[in-house]
């Protein structure tokens, strides 16, 4: 007897080639038989006619570390037919911690999450006994290395140092751990040197990782951010993801054409680097990154007081290099605010818009609602029209380009159904598609597929996920190639796409007919070394 049986529909299996009319076979868990399949002798049968059959969607980049911990139902990466996510990204990650507090200042922090883990190990069994309704894959995050020895996590590690964050990262690996991500552009990742990214890289390569890297800069000094991480990669041999690789608003005209020829050049000569983008022209960010370098020492309650403070924010306003070019060219009016836990009401509105409702100079209007947001300062997300629409096709048109969220897994109902985000929160499968492929037709269908699907699980070695093909895990998606579609807007960003009608997570049901099943069958994906 079949577990699951779906039949009449298109597959395509994720490699690239062309789609083909094929019914699919789930038992125990794993694709049994993609062919012609004679009877009915199944537990459930799915009509797939008229649409898609694909692997589950493998999202490469996510915050999700924490609302997996709050609500594990993983309800807007389901509904987008998203079936893996790997978290840890940007040098953020819950683990390896030694200080609770510490992670407060996470990418994607919820309060009320009773940190009952230090370890690497204790991180993923806590996912596991929570239950995930996708599969999870980890990375270490290069910040919480450095303020797991380094005090804050701030300047220049000593020798000692160096080697216990190198054994540390060892250690979670080990347990599990897939690699480290770096957040060269935050604290505490600004104040690595090259000295101490060439050791990390060299124990990820050691054990077969992946070094996912979010770079110094994006805009004036690409280049000298590009040729620090392909430097790293070089002189390792790490396999090297650099992360959401758009060039950023001030970038120059050729930023696209020099960076993918640096790429193109180490790979010609035995490196291994791809990268991925979000399907958006918005990038979004913590807040409180606008804030120069000195106002975090201390941590969050010293920043409180800066921003308390009349002459430091006067000294705040004029750093020399905030994360964005937009800050420096005061273009509030293409800065828009995602998320705030103490001001939902001005979500979606520009940052030139808040500064007219609060009455002061947008700069201001963003101290005050970091201010305001207290302790939960991390929270608070905001979001620059910092990425050209030709840079990103130009990007996208590049094999080895492959598309990401960037963002948490939340729900609109639920213990976080008070979080709001970009619309690629909810709608970045559908916003690629119906962007890339029925509108621009930059990408075929099975390419676009094979973008978020074999090449990211290449990319982590998971060789059981990723493809339709006898044997793998069933992970499976059934879109509409009709109907798929974003609905998430600014304004009304908690809403889920069009087009996706079912999805399987290890063989289990989860979205029949558009719906959520009840019961997550996700599974925490170790590393194993290759």
């Amino acid at each position: 007897m079949i577990d699951v049986l779906i039949k009449n529909g298109v597959v395509i299996d994720g490699e690239g080639g062309a789609s083909f009319k094929a019914d699919v076979a789930v038992k125990d868990g794993l694709i049994s038989t993609v062919g012609r399949i004679e009877g009915d002798r199944a537990a459930l049968i799915i009509d797939a006619r008229g649409q898609m059959v694909c692997p589950g969607f493998i999202d490469l980049h996510t915050h999700s570390d924490f609302t997996f911990l709050v609500d594990g139902r993983a309800q807007s990466s389901l509904h987008q037919g998203v079936t893996t996510e790997v978290v840890g990204q940007c040098g953020y990650s819950c683990a390896p911690c030694t200080n609770a507090s510490d992670l407060k200042g996470l990418l994607g922090y919820q309060p009320g999450v009773a940190v009952d883990w230090r370890s690497a190990g204790e991180y993923l069994d806590r996912l596991k006994r929570g239950g995930v309704g996708v599969n999870v894959a980890a990375l270490v995050g290069h910040g919480s290395l450095r303020r797991c020895v380094i005090p804050e996590g701030r300047g220049q590690a000593t020798d000692e140092q160096l080697q216990a964050m190198c054994a540390l990262l060892d250690d979670s690996m080990a347990q599990g751990f897939h690699g480290l991500s770096l957040g060269l552009e935050y604290e505490p990742g600004i104040h690595a040197d090259t000295r101490e990214l060439v050791a990390l890289a060299r124990v990820v390569a050691d054990r077969g990782g992946i070094l996912s890297a979010h770079v110094r800069n994006r805009d004036v000094h690409y280049d000298m951010a590009f040729s620090e991480v392909l430097s790293v990669a070089r002189i390792t041999g790490v396999r090297l993801q650099i992360s959401h690789i758009s060039p950023k608003f001030g970038a120059p005209d050729d930023a696209v054409a020099n960076s993918l020829a640096m790429i193109d050049r180490l790979n010609a000569t035995g490196g291994d680097v791809a990268f991925d983008l979000i399907p958006d022209n918005w990038g979004p960010t913590l807040m409180a990154s606008v804030l120069p370098s000195w106002a975090h020492v201390g941590g969050i309650e010293a920043t409180l007081g800066y921003l308390s403070d009349p002459e430091a924010r006067a000294k705040m306003k004029v750093s020399p290099n905030p994360i964005w070019q937009l800050v420096l060219q005061k273009r509030w009016d293409l800065i828009t605010l995602f998320f705030s836990p103490t001001h939902p009401e001005l979500v979606g509105k520009t940052m030139a818009e808040i500064g007219t409702i609060l009455g002061c100079d947008p700069h201001d209007a963003a101290f005050d609602l970091l201010r305001a947001s207290g302790q939960e300062m991390a929270q608070v997300i905001w979001a620059g029209w910092n990425f050209d629409e030709s840079m990103q096709r130009e990007l996208l048109a590049h094999r080895l380009c492959g598309v990401i969220s960037d963002a948490q897994t939340v729900a609109p109902d639920g213990p976080l159904s008070g979080n709001t985000g970009a619309p690629t929160v909810y709608g970045w499968v559908g916003q690629f598609f119906q962007r890339y492929v029925k509108q621009a037709g930059l990408l075929s269908w099975e390419e676009a597929v094979r973008r978020i699907t074999s090449l990211p699980a290449d990319r982590m070695r998971m060789t059981d996920r990723g493809r339709i093909h006898p044997g793998l895990k069933a992970d499976i998606t059934v879109m509409s190639p009709e109907t798929i579609a974003c609905r998430a807007t600014l304004h009304e960003p908690n809403r889920y796409p069009d087009g996706i009608s079912h999805v399987l997570v290890n063989g289990e049901v989860v979205i029949e007919g558009g719906k959520r099943v009840t019961g997550n069958h996700g599974r925490v994906i170790r590393h194993r070394e290759s």
